[in-house]
């Protein structure tokens, strides 16, 4: 019994120790990713705007490192105004709380311990937009936060729909009181 006591906790710890090797290999990774994309993101090249989203996006922070919510909605937002259906259903990930991508267990649970700014009717015009594009598991994430919303939340998500490139869509704009 001892043992497998000892065994579990050595396994523990290891875990942790993963976790962090990973996450540091993951944001080398990123930086890289951000270093060989800048420049023709800049250019409106959608694949390398989404390349700089992905390598910025997200943390429940705000900004930490490399990640930062109001770099990943500045290159999102770009390649969602060129109709990108990803970009669509990151905002609308983004907008519905849901900030932790991948395998990061600590940040995820993280996540789960504090309340993360949400904008449930933007959240649900972003997923809607990608669902009609075609995107998978879209149409899901928006039913699902569609049982989660009043009914005047989903009439503002369906107008916002309707003028979708004029609405507010980067993280300072969504939410002027957490400026990052």
């Amino acid at each position: 019994m001892k043992r497998i006591i000892a065994l579990c906790l050595t396994a523990m710890m290891l875990s942790g120790c993963a976790a962090a090797a990973i996450q540091g290999a993951t944001r080398a990774s990123d930086n890289a990713k951000i270093l060989a994309n800048e420049d023709a993101a800049a250019a409106g090249d959608v694949e390398a705007q989404m390349k700089m989203a992905d390598a910025h996006c997200c943390t429940i922070a705000g900004s930490a490192g490399v990640f930062n919510n109001q770099k990943a909605t500045e290159w999102y937002c770009k390649a969602a105004r060129q109709n990108e259906p990803r970009a669509f259903y990151e905002l609308g990930r983004i907008y519905s709380g849901d900030l932790v991508r991948g395998i990061n267990g600590p940040a995820k649970a993280a996540a789960m311990l504090t309340e993360q700014p949400e904008n449930k009717p933007l959240a649900l015009m972003w997923f809607n937009l990608a669902a009609a594009a075609g995107y998978e598991d879209a149409a899901d994430e928006a039913e699902d936060l569609r049982e989660d919303m009043t009914a005047p939340e989903i009439l503002q998500a369906n107008l916002r729909q309707k003028n979708w490139s004029a609405q507010a869509c980067e993280w300072n704009d969504v939410y002027p009181g957490r400026k990052l």
